[in-house]
């Protein structure tokens, strides 16, 4: 693997902020936390090239222009977008020519960081827009004033403003994209289907003529409002039922297995263990001991 790579021009004004954090082996170990964090006015000439290194990256352009290159594919920069990509990837971002660039930006890493990028990355390309009041900027803010100086809290104060950020990305497009987070009726008419059909054996072709609506399509727009695929969302719906069954009854579990539309009850048990780490057995002692 090729080693950590930079070049870059600090090209910024003399008010313009970076701070440097070394978190503790416990924010390390168990917390979300800060590496660098920063509020840049950017002169023209600024420029960051990286790649390998084991961070994320956060930036919001607060007002003038920049560009982002990331995964071979540019992105121009103004006020009120944001961008967040995983720094081990080769990135380099710079004010546009004859621009000045202002910009909050955090180096953060901990805990899941990599699970909310990758859900993040999967709603689209890095960069976002977002409305003018948005919380990004106060979040920053609130960061940086907390690691201007060595507190015995801050470091879990961070955590939890960087919680508050990382969920803020996974909303944002969701909110920008479905009026007031609600889904089309076509997507809840089939959820609501599969909750009450998951005992039987449906394709995403059936799924598609059940609804009307073109299959890659439907199959798009249902991973985006639900996370999952028409077939996830059913398995996770077998295995609910399934839960209530060894929870709420004796039914034997080749039984259970027939009844949640699975023919082969050792297919079943892989099943359920890879979905809730034990055996149907197993978790049915855990209820019964309670």
């Amino acid at each position: 693997m090729s080693s950590y790579m930079e070049r870059a021009e600090h090209a910024w004004t003399e008010d313009s902020l970076r701070l440097i954090i070394t978190p503790t082996d416990f924010a390390k170990s168990s917390l979300y936390y800060v590496q660098e964090i920063g509020h840049f006015h950017a002169f023209p000439a600024y420029f960051t090239e990286r790649s390998k290194l084991d961070s994320y990256l956060f930036v919001y352009t607060v007002s003038g222009h920049g560009r982002l290159t990331y995964k071979g594919k540019t992105y121009p920069l103004s006020a009120h977008q944001l961008f967040f990509i995983d720094c081990r990837e080769y990135q380099h971002y710079a004010a546009q020519s004859g621009q000045t660039w202002e910009l909050l930006w955090v180096h953060l890493h901990g805990q899941s960081t990599a699970a909310y990028y990758e859900q993040f990355a999967q709603q689209g390309g890095p960069v976002r827009t977002v409305s003018p009041d948005h919380r990004y900027q106060r979040i920053i803010h609130e960061l940086i004033a907390l690691h201007r100086y060595k507190r015995l809290h801050n470091e879990l104060l961070a955590s939890r403003l960087l919680v508050d950020l990382l969920t803020e990305l996974l909303l944002t497009e969701e909110a920008s994209e479905s009026a007031a987070g609600s889904i089309p009726p076509y997507i809840a008419e089939l959820l609501h289907f599969i909750e009450q059909h998951c005992h039987q054996k449906w394709s995403l072709e059936q799924f598609s003529k059940l609804v009307a609506v073109n299959k890659y399509h439907l199959a798009k727009q249902f991973k985006k409002y639900t996370g999952l695929s028409p077939g996830e969302y059913m398995i996770n719906a077998r295995i609910t039922r399934a839960k209530e069954l060894l929870k709420y009854s004796g039914v034997p579990v080749a039984e259970i297995a027939e009844r949640i539309g699975i023919d082969n009850v050792s297919h079943f048990i892989n099943l359920f263990k890879a979905r809730t780490g034990q055996t149907p057995l197993a978790f049915r002692r855990t209820w019964q001991s309670k």
